[in-house]
């Protein structure tokens, strides 16, 4: 199981993946680009890498649910 502190709820809007804000940099509404294929593989519990269109930081991904996505480090 993982620690809550490592998750960041995301949302679909048409086809796309946002963050309500960036969790390094705040910028508010962030589109995060993943491929289909990424995102059920993040599903599945594969690690998956991203970097964030507005601070360039990377986050990687270690699984995903309906509501969250988990991280390999705090993000809260």
């Amino acid at each position: 199981m993982y620690e809550f502190s490592h998750s960041w709820p995301y949302e679909w809007i048409m086809d796309d993946l946002y963050v309500d804000e960036c969790p390094f940099c705040k910028e508010r509404s962030v589109l995060i680009s993943l491929k289909k294929e990424n995102i059920q593989l993040a599903k599945e519990g594969f690690k998956t890498h991203t970097v964030m269109p507005c601070c360039h930081e990377k986050l990687v991904i270690v699984n995903m649910d309906d509501d969250y996505l988990w991280s390999d480090r705090a993000l809260r």
